[in-house]
């Protein structure tokens, strides 16, 4: 998550949400190595086809690799071991005790972090390690709406995604992400002005639309 927040304030929103959509195809890997599930053909093309979206959306050359590109693939590797990990626990565990242990941890770790960064800035402030945001910033009361939607939005997708995972694999659950695109262009649009160009809603469009047929063709598998 560290990583996600570190790469997110130095991307362009479609960009870090872009990279991140390599999940499904890290969680497919992962899936098949820990868990032995075997993806079949309607499941793979589709998140290959996704996967040639985003390519249509980064147009390689035209995005640097640089840290903030490297911090974002890095979360999403990390987002895809906690959906592996996620989808072990549901065959013995509750949902609502999933959820509580990870974000028990992830406050464990994020004040972690915040100590070792607090430190680091006050004893070691060197404008490195400030551009990697180890820099601390106390909140004000204007901050208190926006951190509130945080928490409660960071809250309900954990559970939101234990549930899903408990009653589908990690490899059908995964693409969906592929969805987030849009939204978050969207929102990047309306709160940020920040244009997204036309190749963005082209990739988008072959993300939504493999994302759709995999879905349909697994409805119709249940239904048969």
């Amino acid at each position: 998550m560290w990583m996600w927040f570190a790469g997110l304030s130095a991307l362009p929103i479609a960009a870090a949400v872009s990279l991140h959509f390599t999940i499904p195809l890290m969680v497919i890997v992962l899936a098949i190595i820990f868990l032995g599930e075997r993806p079949g053909p309607s499941r793979l093309i589709p998140t290959f086809i996704g996967f040639v979206g985003i390519i249509v959306i980064l147009r390689p050359g035209t995005l640097p690799i640089n840290n903030s590109a490297l911090l974002v693939l890095g979360s999403a590797l990390s987002y895809g071991g906690v959906a592996i990990y996620t989808r072990s626990l549901g065959a013995t565990e509750h949902p609502n005790t999933t959820t509580f242990y990870y974000q028990m941890m992830v406050c464990a770790f994020s004040a972690l972090s915040m100590s070792i960064g607090w430190l680091i800035a006050m004893y070691l402030p060197d404008e490195t390690l400030q551009v990697l945001n180890f820099r601390w910033i106390i909140p004000n009361t204007a901050d208190i709406p926006a951190l509130l939607l945080l928490a409660i939005s960071g809250t309900l997708a954990p559970y939101c995604l234990v549930r899903a995972l408990v009653h589908a694999e990690a490899t059908i659950i995964e693409p969906i992400e592929y969805l987030r695109l849009p939204i978050s262009a969207g929102i990047a649009w309306l709160i940020f002005d920040q244009a997204t160009d036309v190749w963005t809603w082209v990739g988008a469009t072959i993300i939504a639309g493999s994302t759709l047929y995999m879905t349909r063709s697994e409805a119709k598998m249940a239904k048969s």
